[in-house]
């Protein structure tokens, strides 16, 4: 026999609660090496914003691009190859 009233309020609040903070976490998005962020400094940058990042400086040189952004109160500095778009190193700032 199946029991449809298995939540009761108090229960339905705590699961519609770890729903709510599961969506929440999943909308950060921590990069790590080999992920693919795009190959121009706008693509790179859109890629790290919609990861939830406040990028703070992006500096281009000849074999990388070079972002230092902040996620969750966390300074990072993500090393990108400009020519794949993947990151080559991730360092905490």
């Amino acid at each position: 026999m199946i029991h449809l009233n298995m939540f009761g309020p108090a229960k339905t609040g705590i699961f519609a609660a770890a729903i709510t903070l599961g969506t929440c976490s999943a909308a950060f998005a921590q990069f790590e090496v080999g992920d693919t962020l795009g190959q121009s400094v706008s693509e790179i940058a859109g890629s790290l914003e919609a990861g939830g990042y406040e990028i703070r400086e992006i500096d281009v040189e000849r074999n990388r691009i070079e972002i230092e952004a902040i996620l969750e109160g966390t300074k990072y500095e993500i090393k990108v190859d400009p020519k794949s778009g993947q990151v080559i190193k991730v360092e905490l700032d």
